[in-house]
């Protein structure tokens, strides 16, 4: 698909009206999409798991990001590359406070700033906000050749702050390699096979891996003998392993280590709350 090109202002007011920058939840449409874009680095266009549509991600630094906001419980809507619309707002912000306001490349037309994730979260009280999120690596924030980038991030900055909105930026110190590849793996097991989303069958799953503790096994010789006691295929002990810990009944460390199969049996904690379910349902 090819991208869309930005001459005038009716450019601009066309793709408003047609939905860019707009909606919410699976009907959200990113003002800019991974073909919109000439990157120097890897974009990506993920279906996402916990918002069911295709997310466009402009670097490796944003699809890491995006994995960790999937994984949060906290983060309940994603909406990449969103626009600071209206636009006017913007341009009086960079005026206030003397710096150039961005352009359209061979053009004089006001260029449409983007924030990396407005996020829709939960806070503690059950309540829900936005919250602007900016990534960048840190090599980018740093140095006499970035003062342009930090003149538009203060624009950023002041543009949500000026409407209450929590605004920050996100480094790539922010998470370690492993958590990501440990995400980028489980991740795909968010969602099983009906056949394999019985609770009963998740708590003797559970049952039989408490009982592993003891033993010196790798990941996989406890799976496989955990598929033997329960007559399933190692493949569908995996993708249980695997779908409790993104769904966070069962708790591991994911930060410090990478997932092994051929590594043993991580520590983990199963999660309460699962353990209340279980019983409930064996009593109904």
């Amino acid at each position: 698909m090819r991208g869309r090109k930005f001459a005038s202002q009716q450019d601009i007011d066309r793709h408003i009206a047609n939905g860019f920058g707009g909606g919410a939840g699976a009907s959200y449409v990113p003002w800019l999409r991974v073909q919109d874009v000439p990157s120097i680095g890897r974009s990506h266009k993920i279906q996402g798991v916990k918002i069911d549509r295709i997310h466009h991600l402009l670097s490796d630094l944003e699809r890491s990001y995006f994995l960790v906001c999937e994984f949060s419980e906290d983060v309940v809507d994603i909406r990449e590359q969103y626009p600071l619309l209206p636009s006017e707002r913007a341009q009086a912000i960079a005026t206030s406070i003397d710096v150039r306001f961005p352009r359209y490349p061979r053009t004089t037309l006001p260029y449409v700033m983007t924030t990396d994730f407005l996020l829709t979260v939960k806070d503690q009280n059950g309540n829900f906000k936005s919250v602007a999120r900016t990534v960048k690596y840190r090599s980018d924030l740093v140095g006499k050749g970035n003062k342009r980038t930090l003149e538009k991030l203060e624009i950023e900055k002041r543009f949500w702050q000026g409407q209450g909105v929590d605004w920050k930026i996100v480094t790539d110190e922010f998470f370690t390699r492993d958590l990501i590849k440990n995400l980028g793996l489980i991740r795909k097991y968010s969602k099983l096979p009906r056949d394999l989303m019985k609770v009963s069958l998740h708590s003797n799953f559970i049952d039989c891996l408490a009982n592993s503790r003891e033993y010196p096994w790798t990941l996989a010789t406890c799976l496989r003998k955990i598929a033997s006691l329960l007559s399933i295929s190692y493949i569908d002990a995996q993708a249980i392993f695997f779908h409790l810990v993104w769904n966070k009944v069962l708790k591991i460390d994911l930060v410090s280590s990478p997932l092994h199969l051929t590594g043993l049996v991580p520590d983990f904690e199963v999660i309460q709350n699962f353990i209340d379910i279980s019983v409930k349902e064996k009593m109904s």
